[in-house]
Parts: structure tokens; sequence; C-alpha cells
């Protein structure tokens, strides 16, 4: 277990990234790529990273001429994939589909074998999936204000759901007390399938969880849909407004995806591959193919990247040093 202290001091170091760019120059990418390359997604097989890692991994190998090969390496709350691709040559072939955990809240949380941050070149962000605020069917609650009076009036008293100390989940639900001058009581699960078990059998209140596997909940009522977690409506739920849009600030907790490679590898090879993503996700086939699944196209290039993981690295250090969370 971390303390606050510890956890601002690894957080220091896991966040000292002003060197988070890729530093070699050779002209690697002429014969790039000349080998299979393998795409490490941390999580299991079924999921929204394992969609979107197949899905690019079709168009890269039919850009580049070489096979993508997706290889799930699930276990240890990312870290076990994020060390193997940390350790890797840092030449282009092996990649790392990456996320808050890999990047930010393990390397906090846990000790971990690699640097969150100066570990890894930047390639691209791909995609995000919204998240979204949910209430059991029981509850009797229909509105954010409902949500928001009910824990006003009985602090400590309603229980929130995650998927863990740290999770995405859980900082969300954070962030929503510090907005909304609430306390909530939290019930961590060892992931999402248990705490909606316990949602729709009104044992926890509410829970911030991916759009997608709660749609046929809230379309049968059991669960009601609150609001989105992202900066714009869901295309899946267009009719719930964001966060944002009912007076939350910039509320903006999407579970976002990007593609990593190891520290050190070559600029042009991370180009090469930055502009094989960006082709990809402008095809309609592979829009239409994530869209389907509640999975949106969320391009940034490599330098906007590296940007967004230095900010959103300090907002999410914010979060876990104000709820003291501790693994």
């Amino acid at each position: 277990m971390k303390s606050q202290t510890y956890l601002r001091m690894a957080a220091g170091a896991t966040f000292a990234l002003l060197g988070l760019t890729v530093t070699s120059t050779s002209s690697l990418a002429e014969g790039y790529p000349s080998q299979p390359i393998t795409l490490v997604n941390p999580y299991s097989a079924g999921g929204s990273a394992d969609l979107i890692a197949r899905t690019l991994a079709e168009s890269l190998t039919e850009q580049l001429g070489q096979p993508v090969v997706v290889e799930n390496r699930p276990g240890a709350a990312t870290a076990i994939a994020a060390t193997h691709v940390a350790r890797a040559d840092p030449d282009g072939y092996t990649l790392l589909i990456a996320s808050a955990p890999t990047h930010f809240i393990t390397p906090v949380l846990q000790d971990v074998q690699y640097k969150g941050l100066e570990d890894f070149a930047p390639v691209a962000m791909v995609a995000s999936v919204p998240n979204v605020l949910v209430v059991s069917g029981k509850s009797g609650m229909t509105s954010l204000e409902d949500l928001v009076a009910t824990a006003k009036q009985a602090p400590d008293t309603l229980a929130f759901a995650s998927v863990g100390n740290g999770s995405l989940p859980h900082l969300s639900s954070v962030l929503f007390m510090q907005e909304t001058d609430t306390h909530m009581v939290h019930i961590p699960y060892g992931g999402s399938a248990p705490a909606v078990v316990d949602l729709l059998a009104g044992n926890v209140d509410m829970a911030f969880l991916n759009l997608p596997p709660m749609l046929p909940h809230i379309e049968s009522g059991d669960l009601v849909a609150l609001g989105i977690a992202a900066p714009n409506r869901a295309p899946l739920l267009p009719d719930v407004a964001t966060m944002t849009e009912q007076g939350l600030g910039e509320f903006q907790m999407s579970t976002w995806y990007g593609i990593s490679a190891p520290a050190g590898t070559p600029d042009d090879v991370v180009t090469k591959l930055d502009a094989a993503l960006h082709t990809a996700l402008e095809q309609d086939s592979i829009k239409d193919r994530l869209g389907k699944s509640g999975v949106l196209e969320f391009y940034k290039d490599h330098s906007e990247y590296a940007a967004f993981l230095k900010s959103e690295a300090t907002r999410m250090l914010d979060l876990l040093t104000s709820a003291d969370v501790q693994n």
C-alpha cells in the first residue's frame, strides 16, 4: 500500500516527461517494416481495446505490407503488457495499445518495472469510449439533480461502484463528488460485470461505466442514464446530455486509447506509423465498425498525443492524490 506522500514522490518521477518525445532520428523507416509488427493489448479479448487493436491491425497490414499481429497480454492492471513493450527493442516492431492505466495510474499505484511515460514514445491517439453515469432503475432517481439532491440530503449514504481503486470509474466519481460537493461511499469491484449486477439489484446506487455494455440495461429501464462523461453526446445515446451541459464544468472522463512504442523508436518510424494510423481512422469502414460498438475515432498525431499525455498525467495525479487513493 502506498501512502499519499509516496504517491506524490512516485508520480513526480513517473511524470517527469518533458523528454516524452522520440529521440532517435535514424533513417530506419526507409526499409520499415521488413518483418511482422506486434501490437500488444493489455486487456482480454472481446473488449473495446481488442476491437480497436484488431480493426487497426487489418488496415495497417494492408498499408505497410507486413502482418500486424495483435497479442493479448492482460494482467496486473495493464503492467504485464506495458512492461513487455517498454523493454522491447525500439525499432517499431512492438507497439502498445495504451490508456490511462498503462501510462499513469498503474505506475503510480503499483511497483512496476517501467516508467509510465519516460519509457514510451507516443505514436498517435486513436479512439475513445464514452463513459456514462448510471443509477439503478429501482432508485427512483431520474435526473442528475435528483442524484445530487439525494446525496446532499444524506452524506456518506449513497454508494458508487467502480472496477477497482484508482480506476477511471473510481476517479470519475471522485471528480463528480468534487464538482457537486457531495460525499458517497466507494465500493470497488473486480470488474464491470459484478458492479453491474449490484447496480441492477439496487445494492449500489451509481457508477460511471463504459456506455456500450450499459446500453441494453438503459434501454430496458433497469438502469437510468443521467449524463455522459465526455466532451460530446454519445451517438448511441444522443438524448442524454453531457455532464458539462448539465453544469459540471469540463467533465471529461472518457476511456481513451492510443498507440505507444518503446522510448527511442526512430522519429521516421513513428511518423510512418502515425500516418498509417491516421489513414486507417479516415476510412469509413473502420469508423462504422468501431462506431457500431460505441467506439469513437479520436485521432491526435504523435506531437498532440504527447502533449495530451503530459496534461492528462497531471489531471489524473490530482484526482489520485485528492482522493488519497491507495492500492
